[in-house]
């Protein structure tokens, strides 16, 4: 593959992201107009435990599906299909029943009500849910970019259109975020069966195939399973020790945080094939991965300065109940930056075959987020729990960064991106504790002067390409 059609794959399957990133920016100022902290915080544990299902549910198959779909002729592809589906169908099955037997106890625990309705809505949205999976993996391995992007933004726009039609019509509760995710999961299904209906018929299962298919995909449930516990552990440890209106707004302010996104999707979708190509054709050409790393990291911090800065602003658009939570976003925007930083430091883990690494350094970040979560949320609530979460993907980054130094030096300047990281924590802490006064936003200036010396030389050329950039657009006009 050529560098230009390298470039228009990476623009048509990150479109989708960038628009999702915009759509989640837009909407979700209106769902909170619509809905109440206390009921959105019960969405999200409603969410909270539908991953974890769905996790469990697709037992690492989808990757086995990445990995053997392409090798497959094309006459065998909808068997494939089928048969990479036959025990997530299973488990989905085994998952329901247990479920239904413990209704009670689980719809108490996620909405502190007994509801029948919400297991069954439950139940519906992890099947759907394991369709989905495929039928989003299938479009990404055939390498349909805009049918990609289309599906994704199709499902964000439905989510959104039926929570407004609900909460409007029917009741402004949390059923109308539940529902809205079921609709989504179905409507992107409808369309990629459409688009993509010969790889769905017939129905055909290979019992030898299914096999291979979960011996290869099973191992991939721990590292799933521990990316699950780093990113959703705050929300029960939020749900032991706080209440929903809490954890409404902490998942309000991760919603806007990951809207954040917009500067960072579809980077790891460059990268990727891009580090392997330049491994394969000369492993001692290590100097476009160490600039990979001083110039994005730059930017992307520069970024977050200048959010940080703005982040009151940002959330005026919210409604009033949820303004509360601009002090609770400083610390989640790390859990944005930073995995985006450890796509090009962590290569080397990858090029000496050395992966097991990941399943460590995800240990010890999941218990640095557990024993976080339960210090401190206690103490200072949902802020606590950002902290945590924002810190434990540090934690990741030291680890994977310094092992993949060793498995293959580079001469990455670590040490200075340590520093940017700890400015830029020591600021989200002046964001959180004095959120209505002068001081944070003079921190964040300071901040960014203080990076932009660090950075200067790298400063000085996205400076000067950006003069050259305007003076051909300039002249063209």
């Amino acid at each position: 593959m050529d560098k230009l059609s390298l470039v228009k794959k990476y623009f048509s399957f990150s479109m989708g992201l960038w628009l999702n990133a915009v759509i989640s920016f837009i909407t979700t100022p209106i769902v909170t107009w619509l809905i109440d902290p206390s009921q959105f915080g019960k969405s999200t544990m409603f969410s909270t435990f539908y991953s974890i299902m769905l996790i469990l549910a697709t037992a690492g198959t989808q990757m086995a599906f990445m990995r053997f779909f392409p090798q497959k002729p094309e006459e065998k592809k909808s068997e494939f299909v089928w048969s990479c589906l036959a025990f997530p169908l299973l488990f989905s099955t085994v998952l329901s029943l247990v479920t239904l037997i413990f209704s009670k106890p689980i719809s108490f625990f996620l909405v502190e009500e007994s509801s029948y309705r919400l297991v069954i809505v439950l139940i519906l949205s992890l099947v759907t849910g394991v369709f989905q999976t495929f039928n989003q993996t299938m479009i990404q391995m055939k390498g349909k970019g805009m049918l990609y992007s289309t599906v994704n933004v199709t499902r964000s726009l439905s989510n959104v259109v039926f929570v407004v039609i609900y909460a409007y019509f029917v009741n402004k509760d949390f059923y109308a975020i539940i529902y809205a995710q079921l609709f989504s999961n179905i409507v992107s299904l409808v369309i990629g069966i459409l688009f993509e209906h010969n790889y769905w018929f017939p129905i055909r299962i290979s019992k030898d195939e299914a096999i291979e298919v979960i011996k290869y995909g099973f191992p991939f449930i721990f590292s799933s399973i521990m990316m699950w516990l780093l990113s959703w552990t705050d929300r029960f440890v939020l749900r032991i020790f706080t209440n929903f209106n809490e954890i409404g707004l902490y998942s309000a302010a991760f919603k806007i945080v990951t809207a954040v996104s917009l500067f960072t999707s579809g980077f790891g979708t460059l990268w990727y094939p891009f580090a392997f190509e330049q491994y394969e054709k000369n492993p001692e050409n290590k100097a476009v991965f160490s600039k990979a790393l001083d110039y994005t990291s730059f930017i992307f911090f520069s970024i977050g300065f200048v959010i940080l800065g703005l982040k009151n602003v940002i959330f005026l658009l919210l409604a009033k109940s949820y303004r509360p939570a601009a002090s609770i976003s400083p610390f989640l925007l790390l859990s944005v930056f930073i995995p985006t930083i450890n796509t090009i430091v962590v290569r080397g883990i990858d090029f000496s075959k050395k992966t097991y690494w990941f399943i460590i350094s995800d240990s010890c970040g999941v218990v640095f987020n557990l024993i976080g979560n339960f210090l401190l949320i206690p103490v200072l609530g949902s802020r606590g729990a950002a902290m945590s979460t924002g810190l434990s993907y540090v934690i990741l980054l030291i680890i994977e960064g310094s092992v993949s130094e060793k498995l293959y030096p580079v001469g990455y300047n670590l040490k200075r991106v340590y520093y940017v990281i700890l400015l830029f924590s020591l600021t989200a802490l002046v964001h959180t504790f004095f959120n209505y006064s002068l001081f944070p936003m003079i921190s964040s200036v300071s901040a960014l002067l203080i990076m932009i010396y660090l950075y200067k030389t790298e400063f000085k050329v996205l400076v000067s390409e950006a003069r050259k950039a305007l003076l051909r657009i300039g002249g063209n006009a």
